[in-house]
């Protein structure tokens, strides 16, 4: 109720302005700037949507004419000038001819837009933004929502703590298309082929731990690298290279990737816990290349992989991979113990854990914990036993540490859908996902799936890289990487063709009701004007119509016949409005369908008239 008076309050000064504006100023455009900056920054924290901004330019352009037409006909009236009360409705089909015009060309041609700029103004505005989310969540900490910014950083908690206790409002709304080098050759046409593997899609790691929530470390490495450049030394052993393709239908400063994410096509700052521990790669772009070095490990090869002790020592700065909070029970120590005292690798005890996890309930529509609840993965082991991702991949994380297994937090996507016709895969809101990784001797970083609404992960060795020295990674270039979703192809002309005699009829006959509809003595006198012989302070209508038609009489240019047929059109025009104005009020309405044939038969010439004099 206070966030909604508080809105409300928002909502009427706004309105206040707006109607202040168009009475100040009368311009529509200016009027409904404040309402349409509301409703962008609206759409900023709200789930992603076009139809209400455009809903709101389109009431502005309406707004504008309106107040236009009502500014105009204030001046004319006070200057004391005729004007045509058809002019309105002209002006009314100009704009929306020229408005389903646009529309229609928006229909074919991709999203363009200046990168720098749009670069330039959410670095301004995040961290504005930053402090205002923080601020909503003091003041509203109950409040449902989304930041259409996000991305612009990986900020602590749970890193979708906005479905506890929201029934789960992911949607099926794009949020990005990934091309990768992938490619499994079945034979037959493209469109008959197999999918190639899918993977996930990380956006940034967390290691430490609360009880309630993940975040990371006060202080980390963020350095800057070149495009093309990886950020660090990358195991070969157990790796293989991914280029992807990625076109994010949301504004992101994290780049997603398949993880390991190794070498971005663009400049970036890549962040670390420490050596080796990734937390995100950043730099500010809606479709870029990047490189992984994905895992390609057998079951078989993992389960070989000694664990952790004094002959091999975890690596300096990966303790925090390893720390927990006061907050975890006695029960979850015991549950840890029994899963895994009886496993003799690490990847046994880490397949343990995954494997038991796997049984529980997969729920979107959990109840928000108590406030009572000391530890998140203690109430959702015991007490809820039922989930979605986040909970299975903190209890996993949990679990594997009491375990004495490196792990951390990811976030991301998982697999979303593969597009046979575009040969891409498709994300949307619904594959937003977290999943446990755990760091191994020798292969690095390795996920595990305990999310039961998941399937597992296949896991597929490379022998041949197992082997031999380690050297960099170079990208294989794939065959085709476009980065924009928008193919042109010749079927589009059986569209376009349809559209193109559309607006040719639509132009044709706003043409025609315009001359159906214009003021012919006030078209006139605009013809006159731009032919250079404009109506004189002291000339009366019958007059300027005698001087124009001498004037078109005795231009040498002209051919005679179309000059005297024009000369008498003039002159028979000006009589008949003549006769409108000051004639009889018997005769005054077959004058005005005289004028107006006068000036349709003008029409026909008037174009060709005006070039010649030219």
């Amino acid at each position: 109720m206070i966030f909604a008076a508080f809105a409300g309050v928002i909502f009427w000064i706004v309105g206040a302005l707006t109607a202040w504006l168009a009475r100040r100023y009368w311009q529509g455009i200016l009027a409904a700037a404040p309402v349409l900056w509301l409703v962008g920054t609206m759409l900023i924290y709200s789930q992603p949507t076009r139809s209400l901004m455009i809903f709101g330019v389109l009431l502005a352009i309406v707004l504008q004419v309106v107040l236009d037409q009502q500014r105009l006909t204030r001046r004319w009236q006070a200057n004391r000038l005729d004007f045509s009360a058809g002019l309105f409705l002209d002006r009314v089909l100009i704009v929306a001819g020229a408005g389903i015009v646009f529309l229609l060309l928006a229909t074919f041609i991709p999203n363009w837009y200046i990168t720098p700029i749009v670069d330039r103004y959410y670095q301004m505005i995040e961290p504005w933004q930053q402090n205002v989310e923080t601020w909503r969540d003091r003041l509203f900490p109950d409040l449902q929502g989304v930041s259409g910014l996000h991305g612009g950083g990986i900020g602590g908690g749970l890193p979708n703590n906005f479905l506890l206790g929201n029934g789960g409002n992911l949607t099926e709304t794009e949020v990005m298309r990934v091309r990768t080098n992938d490619f499994v050759d079945a034979g037959g046409p493209f469109y008959e082929q197999a999918a190639p593997p899918g993977h996930y899609m990380r956006g940034a790691t967390y290691a430490v731990y609360n009880g309630h929530g993940w975040s990371n470390p006060s202080k980390t490495e963020r350095q800057q690298y070149a495009a093309n450049e990886p950020w660090g030394p990358q195991p070969l052993k157990g790796r293989r290279t991914l280029v992807q393709n990625v076109t994010l239908a949301f504004h992101s400063s994290v780049l997603y990737g398949a993880p390991e994410q190794l070498e971005p096509g663009l400049d970036y700052e890549a962040e670390m816990r420490s050596d080796g521990d990734l937390i995100a790669v950043w730099a500010r772009e809606q479709s870029y290349t990047i490189v992984s070095a994905i895992p390609a490990v057998s079951e078989e090869q993992l389960s070989a992989t000694p664990s952790w002790d004094d002959q091999h020592p975890l690596p300096a700065g990966y303790a925090v991979d390893l720390q927990l909070p006061n907050t975890i029970s006695d029960r979850t120590r015991q549950l840890a113990t029994k899963l895994t005292a009886d496993q003799p690798t690490a990847y046994a005890k880490a397949h343990a854990i995954e494997s038991y996890l796997r049984q529980f309930e997969y729920d979107l529509k959990v109840p928000k914990p108590p406030a009572n609840v000391a530890d998140v993965a203690d109430y959702f082991l015991f007490d809820l036993r039922r989930g979605y991702c986040d909970y299975y991949a903190t209890a996993f994380v949990v679990l594997a540490r009491l375990a004495g297994l490196p792990t951390r937090f990811s976030t991301g996507y998982a697999v979303g859908h593969w597009s046979q016709s575009e040969q891409l895969w498709i994300i949307t809101e619904a594959e937003a996902h977290s999943w446990p990784e755990v760091y191994f001797p020798d292969y690095g970083w390795i996920p595990f799936e305990p999310t039961a609404g998941r399937s597992e992960l296949v896991r597929i060795g490379l022998p041949d890289l197992s082997t031999g020295p380690r050297s960099p990674i170079t990208p294989s270039t794939p065959e085709a990487a476009p980065t924009s979703t928008t193919r042109w192809n010749w079927q589009l002309l059986f569209w376009l063709l349809p559209l193109a005699l559309l607006v040719w009829g639509l132009i044709t006959l706003l043409a025609h009701w315009r001359g159906n509809r214009e003021d012919p003595w006030q078209a006139l006198l605009h013809w006159g004007r731009r032919i250079g012989k404009p109506l004189g302070d002291d000339e009366t209508v019958l007059e300027y119509g005698a001087t124009l038609a001498a004037h078109i009489g005795q231009q040498p240019k002209l051919e005679p016949d179309n000059a005297r047929i024009v000369a008498r059109e003039i002159s028979a025009l000006s009589v008949a409005v003549n006769t409108v104005r000051y004639g009889p009020e018997l005769l005054r309405a077959a004058a005005s369908a005289q004028a107006a044939d006068h000036w349709q038969r003008l029409r026909a010439y008037l174009p060709r008239i005006k070039r010649r004099l030219s």
